[in-house]
């Protein structure tokens, strides 16, 4: 299951915006989309707090105030990742999710025990664990495919 590489930039691109505009996460913003098999559009989520609760960026977030470094144990975060809501948010099985950034170990849980055949995002090299978390994957069966920064 792969995607053309242009298409996989309009893709990034789509994320890059839409982060931008609704993530709520006070460090870092993503945005990802979940992919079916004929490549239609079928799950959309962003990183921020759960609905209820105060926003990262309103001051909620343990995480910000603690500085931890990206890539660090994520148990003080109270953010849904973007990954996760899009998986929350999805109406049939995905086979590609496209992300801004290299999911975190919890996401790739999610995304190995998923249909996610694929998973293309913007690499970060301030994240320290992404050799850890892109060798599970690939262990268990799903691509992880970079795309290329503008």
């Amino acid at each position: 299951m792969s995607l053309h590489p242009k298409k996989a930039r309009q893709y990034m691109d789509w994320c890059l915006a839409g982060a931008e505009v609704f993530a709520t996460c006070g460090t870092r913003q993503y945005m990802a989309i979940l992919l079916d098999a004929r490549h239609r559009v079928v799950g959309v989520g962003y990183n921020g707090g759960p609905a209820r609760a105060k926003h990262c960026v309103d001051g909620g977030c343990p995480r910000l105030a603690e500085n931890s470094p990206p890539g660090s144990n994520y148990d003080n975060c109270i953010a849904i990742h973007a990954e996760q809501n899009a998986f929350l948010n999805s109406v049939s099985d995905a086979r590609i999710l496209i992300v801004n950034g290299p999911p975190c170990y919890t996401c790739a849980k999610m995304i190995v025990n998923s249909s996610v055949e694929a998973v293309y995002f913007l690499p970060d090299e301030s994240y320290d664990q992404w050799i850890e978390v892109q060798s599970f994957m690939t262990k268990n069966k799903v691509r992880t495919i970079p795309v290329a920064s503008k």
